[in-house]
């Protein structure tokens, strides 16, 4: 076999593990994102996902600007609850005195 045709075979194999890599990477990005719990946010708005207790919880919503007068208090079930724009929402977090204290 020539040189060049060795080269060849080289380049091919390792164009192959290469794509192989990247599928299985694009295929296993959307399964990690399924398991995010508690306060997350995209390009379209603020979520909160309550995962892992059967019952509804408290969960306090930090309002962008103007202080602590603008932020409130929420109950949330085991799914995920749209809470507003990015822009509208700092944070979000579970109170688990079940007081809320604003």
């Amino acid at each position: 076999m020539t040189a060049m045709r060795q080269i060849g075979r080289k380049v091919a194999g390792a164009v192959l593990t290469v794509a192989a890599t990247a599928t299985t990477l694009l295929v296993a990005a959307p399964a990690s994102q399924a398991a995010v719990c508690g306060f997350w946010e995209n390009h379209v708005g603020a979520y909160y996902e309550h995962c892992n207790a059967p019952k509804a919880i408290l969960i306090r919503v930090d309002r962008a600007g103007g202080g602590v007068e603008n932020d409130y208090c929420r109950l949330v079930t085991k799914r995920t609850t749209p809470l507003g724009t990015p822009a509208q929402i700092d944070h979000a977090y579970y109170i688990s005195s079940g007081i809320c204290p604003v």
